[in-house]
């Protein structure tokens, strides 16, 4: 093997090797997203006409009865946005008609469980959320 030939097979070598790492990363970069959400105090409703539900970048508070929940909005059978609907109370996923109460559990639907359950922080003047993108 001549050195011209050897050089082109490593460069081969090297190039296929970005190549390939660079599509892994792309392919599982979306999969679980991690960001700061936050809803400041004076804003947040509770429990009036809207039931205490909050929406905001994915991700439903819900502040009723004393009680605070934070919610991954994505429904865990396709990971569509679900739609909170007052006169039902209940999230309703308008992709596949996957159904979960009031507080996130799974009632009907093709989906496997209830929403994800999300951590949450109360500040001096607002609530942060820790949001992850999990896929279903």
């Amino acid at each position: 093997m001549k050195r011209r030939d050897f050089f082109y097979l490593g460069a081969k070598i090297v190039l296929a090797g970005l190549v390939g790492f660079i599509g892994l990363d792309f392919a599982f970069s979306g999969t679980n997203t991690k960001r700061l959400v936050r809803f400041l105090k004076d804003e947040i409703k509770k429990g009036t006409d809207n039931d205490g539900v909050n929406y905001k970048d994915s991700v439903f508070l819900i502040d009723r009865d004393s009680k605070i929940v934070a919610l991954n909005a994505h429904c865990t059978h396709l990971g569509c946005i679900v739609k909170w609907h007052n006169d039902k109370k209940e999230f309703i996923c308008p992709c596949h008609g996957s159904v979960y109460d009031e507080w996130g559990n799974r009632i009907s639907g093709p989906a496997p469980r209830g929403l994800y359950h999300l951590k949450y922080k109360v500040e001096a003047t607002e609530i942060v959320v820790d949001y992850i993108n999990k896929m279903a």
